[in-house]
């Protein structure tokens, strides 16, 4: 229980260190700006064409998908200290 503690807690430390770095904001801003791109064209496409609305969604979703995939790491290694700590004043 405890190794996997540590190990949800540093691939989360690293995922933070990676959203702090300048690789990390450019690739959130790309996704970011996916999301922002596909929300416009969705707006302007013709209602017939199901292809490139679907295209345009799987677009916006996986930009939403990589901020929610580091956003959890973040959360789960947050939450593995917490329990590491309360661990380690119980026993």
């Amino acid at each position: 229980m405890e190794d996997e503690l540590n190990a949800e807690a540093e691939i989360g430390e690293k995922a933070r260190e990676f959203l702090e770095s300048e690789l990390g904001k450019m690739l959130l801003g790309m996704a970011e700006q996916d999301v922002l791109l596909a929300q416009e064209a969705l707006e302007t496409v013709d209602p017939t064409e199901t292809e490139k609305i679907r295209d345009l969604q799987n677009q916006a979703k996986g930009g939403r998908n990589f901020q929610s995939w580091l956003a959890e790491l973040i959360t789960r290694g947050d939450n593995a200290l917490i329990v590491w700590r309360q661990n380690g004043t119980e026993g």
